[in-house]
Order: C-alpha cells, then structure tokens, then sequence
C-alpha cells in the first residue's frame, strides 16, 4: 500500500492533476494501477490528511484547490542551545555528556524494575485514576500516609488536612510565592541558593535578599543586619543538604531563624526536597515550628524520577484555601495516577528500601568524590553533611569560567556559580553533583 500512495502522491506534487480535477473512481483506479480496493482507500483516505486531495460526498475525490501546508524547512544545522547553563545542561541528549552539575541521581541508581512493578500494581489496583482527575487538595489516602510519613521523618505533626499534593516542589514553590508576594516585597533567600527559585520571586515582583548560608545554617548575624534595615515577607530556605553547598541544619541555627521569624513577622518557606537522602534523624523548621509560621515542601522527583512530577506542601491551615484555588486554577489537580502509584510505593515499603539503598550510596560516593577533588587542590567552601553537592573551588582558578568551558568540549556539563547567586560574586565557585563522579572525572579536575 506504501508504494502505491508514494506513487500517486508523486505524482500529485508533479502536477500530474491540474488544482480541483477529479481523480479516476475508486474502481477506475484499482483497475488501472492494478491495485486492491482497500488499497486505494486507504491511500486516497492518507492523502486528503496530508492536503493534496479533497473528498466531496458523493462526487469523489478532487485535487485540493489550495495545496498542501507547506511543511516549514528543516535547518541545515540544529539552532545552537540558549546561553543559560541550566538550560543546556537539562536539554543536552541523554547520554551524549556528563552532566555532573545536575541536581538529580544517576539513572543506574534508580530501581525502573522495582519502580516498573510498583506501577504496574498501582494500575491494577486504581484504573480511575487512570482517566479521571484526580482530587484537586490531592489524593486523600497519600495524603493520610504522607502525614504518618512526615511524622515519622522529620517528627512533624501535619494532619492530611494540611497537606496539598503537587507538580513537583517547583508547583509548590510557585503557588506559595503567587499567593504570598506582592510587587516590592523583600524576600530572603539562601546565598547562594537555585537560581530558578531568584526568578520565581522577581517574576512575582519580589525582591529577593541573599542570607550567607554557613555549614550550620542560614547566617544569623548577617540576618540581623538585613531584618534591622529591611521588612521581610518571607524565607525561603533549604533545610537539609542545602543546593549547592550541601551544608546541614543543626537546632540553634533553625531555631534562631524561628525566633527571629516571630519578631518580626515573616514566613519561612523550607525546601526539604533532599531530606530522604538524610540517613537519620534530620533538623527541620516544621518540627521546631509545628507549622504555626512553615510552609513546609517536599518531593519524591529527586528519589525516584525527575518525569514524576509529585511534591507536596503541608501549611497553616489558614493557607489551605487559597494554596488550593491557586492549583485549581493552574494545574487542576495532580495526575491521580501518580498519586495512586506514591501511595503505592509509601504502603508497602518499597520508598522506604528504595531511600536507604540510595542513602548508602550517597553517602559513600560523597567520601570518594570530596578525596578525589581534595587531592587535586580543590577546596569546599563550606564543608558538605552530605548529600548529592559539593560547592568547590581552586586556589588557582579565581574564575572557572575558563576551566568549565574546557570541560564542556570533553563533553562535561557543570553549572557554573554565577548562576547561584543572588548578589555574590561567585566566578571562582561550581556545583558538583558526586553522584555523577568517577575516577575517570577525576582527571578532568587537575589544574
């Protein structure tokens, strides 16, 4: 059939027809080119879809007056990638390069056939949730298991009322800053901190203020000086393994940033997308806070899949309402299969196995990442609690940009500092993903 509708549409683009002649019948052509009735159907039926034929009911089938669409021409060279680092790092072809400044795990560190049978569960057990929406605040029952979950994790008290399924920590970054921020607000970040989370709050009209982030916690000293200058809306801050530095959070410092949150009234908006990584017990600003003045965020994207988009909020109950209008006017709902498919995962333990084999991992390629670096010079601004990162740099490379653009032609993507900062100048500094790290790499970091 293929060769018969190649050989009419050839002839239809060489002017074989002139524009709204009437082509042979059906039967006229099966006859004259010796084709079945099927045949000719199927290709006339193809080549109205492209718009080189016309069917008119009950007269045949005419040569389209107007012509086909003309397909747009194909470049000679693939248009050259933006300028921006991250989009070049997250739109470079899987496996084509290293992407050691990434923010997710290796592929070969993800189960996809213990994560495969998990789905395949979820479907037999909640075909709905295959084709209807699902609930807009989130699936209740995940919602239940997330609040067990928190409470056991991080020692949190969040009732499912309080929780609020997203799109991704970045769904629910986006709603918390819409909801809270109006044009001029001053916004307190981590210095250095992700850059997408910067734009977000400029493209809410906030200004956002950078807080040194030290090996304990945000800097408290240099937070007084912005708090004596400075009405603040709100905090947002990284809790566990802290993007880029990999720095923890210890008690004094969470419950400095609380009390100071309470003086002069602001809220702190904590990103603990990494804290499933944490092996123990971790230190957050929700368990001090009891979700009095936290928005409180998590995901499962980093530990299982940057293609499942499911993150969570749980927040004062007085922002349920409009967190949840927000997302029915934005998303409508999470897709009610990934909730279906978390639940799944969360009910019969195979998160939980799933985290701590990543957790063992983390932790030993971390080790082996900070010797390899530290014997070729490199040095930690701040010393990593673990985690994926590392924020490096060397004595001798005042500014990398030079060393990560060499790199990059061996076919390494690293993210370079500048695009962490907020105001501080951070040419001679990089991201390194450990996960991502090997003996081979290694060689590239000699100076």
């Amino acid at each position: 059939m293929m060769g018969f509708y190649d050989d009419i549409r050839a002839d239809l683009l060489a002017g074989r027809w002139e524009r709204g002649q009437r082509l042979p019948s059906i039967r006229a052509m099966a006859a004259q080119r010796r084709a079945s009735l099927h045949t000719v159907v199927s290709a006339y039926g193809r080549l109205v879809g492209d718009g080189l034929l016309e069917a008119q009911q009950g007269r045949g089938y005419f040569v389209a007056v107007q012509g086909p669409l003309a397909a747009p021409a194909a470049p000679a060279v693939e248009p050259a990638l933006p300028d921006d680092p991250l989009f070049r790092l997250l739109q470079a072809p899987p496996g084509s390069v290293v992407k050691l400044g990434c923010g997710w795990l290796p592929l070969p560190w993800r189960d996809t056939d213990l994560l495969a049978r998990a789905i395949r569960r979820t479907a037999r057990l909640g075909r709905s949730g295959l084709v209807e929406y699902g609930d807009i605040q989130g699936y209740v029952p995940l919602r239940q298991l997330l609040s067990a979950h928190l409470r056991q994790a991080v020692r949190l008290d969040a009732a499912p009322a309080q929780m609020i399924t997203t799109l991704g920590a970045t769904q629910a970054l986006d709603l918390v800053a819409r909801h809270l921020l109006s044009p001029g607000d001053r916004v307190l970040v981590d210095e250095p901190c992700n850059g997408n989370l910067v734009r977000l709050i400029r493209l809410c009209g906030g200004e956002p203020v950078g807080v040194p982030r030290r090996q304990d916690g945000p800097d408290l000293g240099f937070l007084d000086e912005v708090l004596a200058r400075h009405r603040v809306r709100a905090f947002f801050c990284n809790s566990t393994f802290h993007n880029p530095t990999g720095a923890g959070l210890t008690p004094q410092a969470a419950f400095g940033v609380l009390r100071r949150a309470v003086e002069h009234d602001f809220l702190i908006v904590e990103d603990d997308v990494y804290g499933d990584f944490h092996p123990g017990g971790r230190q957050t600003f929700a368990e001090l806070d009891g979700l009095e003045r936290v928005v409180y965020i998590g995901s499962f994207s980093k530990s299982l899949s940057a293609s499942l988009r499911i993150g969570y909020l749980a927040c004062p109950q007085d922002l349920v309402a409009p967190l949840v209008r927000l997302k029915l006017l934005t998303s409508v709902a999470v897709p009610g299969f990934c909730e279906r498919f978390v639940h799944t995962i969360l009910a019969d333990g195979t998160y939980l196995r799933h985290v701590r084999a990543i957790q063992r991992r983390l932790a030993t390629q971390q080790q082996l990442t900070q010797k390899a670096l530290r014997e070729r010079g490199w040095r930690f601004e701040v010393a990593p609690a673990g985690g994926m990162f590392l924020w490096a740099g060397h004595p001798d490379l005042p500014d990398l940009a030079g060393f990560i653009e060499g790199l990059e032609k061996k076919g390494i993507l690293l993210l370079p500092g500048p695009a962490f900062a907020v105001t501080a100048d951070y040419r001679a500094m990089t991201r390194i993903n450990a996960a991502h790290f090997s003996p081979e790499l290694a060689r590239a970091f000699r100076v």
